[in-house]
């Protein structure tokens, strides 16, 4: 495919996903216009395949957000509409990768992959673990703490966001026919998802970070794990 089709196709693809993204009411203006140009770039540069795993993510977080949606709420932690700095905290390190492999960088699958993956670990942790019946305990204490506390962690949600890591690995090999993006994808995500929980003991509930800060952190901690493993 030539530069101008592949051009005017990802202005189709990125105008239908906007308008899609605009009903589902998940991101703000602000975040559909950010995710869009992301989107175009991603495809421009790296091709459809690599926006799927992108998508997956994103699909699959809208789809654990709405469980348990009404206790969430009840608890005041529900989020239902994301903004241009989710959009931002969780899109900028792929997007990194993805600029890495247009200069030829051949490893930077691996490490847009285990970005993905960390951002979906931790989405299903957060989503997931707080409708558990568990006690969330603080991982650098493994102190008893309320649901919701920056760095509490459960079982339940650990292996909820260990089974979104894995997700999206098995997203991966299904478009790139390699089974080891399947076991990277599982241990760059819940690496990352670790490491955002350590931060969010450590800096965020001191006020040194925000959950931008940290989420960019598991990302990309997960994006390093991945080009490592890899």
């Amino acid at each position: 495919m030539d530069i101008i089709s592949k051009f005017f196709l990802a202005v189709v693809i990125v105008c239908i996903l906007a308008l899609l993204i605009k009903k589902s009411d998940s991101l703000d203006n602000c975040g559909i216009c950010a995710s869009s140009i992301m989107a175009f770039i991603i495809i421009l540069g790296a091709g459809l395949s690599w926006l799927v795993i992108l998508l997956s993510f994103f699909i699959l977080g809208v789809l654990v957000s709405k469980m348990g949606y009404s206790t969430k709420k009840k608890m005041g932690l529900a989020e239902s509409r994301r903004t241009i700095r989710n959009v931002l905290a969780n899109g900028l390190v792929p997007l990194l990768f993805v600029i890495m492999y247009c200069f030829g960088f051949k490893l930077a699958l691996f490490g847009y992959i285990g970005s993905i993956a960390a951002a979906t670990s931790d989405t299903f942790s957060s989503e997931l673990g707080v409708l558990s019946k568990e006690t969330p305990r603080l991982i650098t204490t493994l102190k008893k703490v309320e649901k919701g506390t920056d760095g509490g962690i459960t079982f339940f949600g650990t292996f909820m966001g260990l089974l979104g890591a894995f997700l999206i690995g098995v997203v991966s090999y299904l478009l790139f026919k390699s089974p080891d993006l399947i076991w990277i994808a599982t241990i760059s995500g819940i690496l990352g998802n670790l490491a955002d929980s350590l931060c969010g003991a450590v800096f965020e509930r001191r006020g040194i970070m925000n959950k931008e800060h940290v989420n960019f952190i598991a990302t990309l901690v997960g994006g390093i794990c991945g080009l490592l493993l890899a």
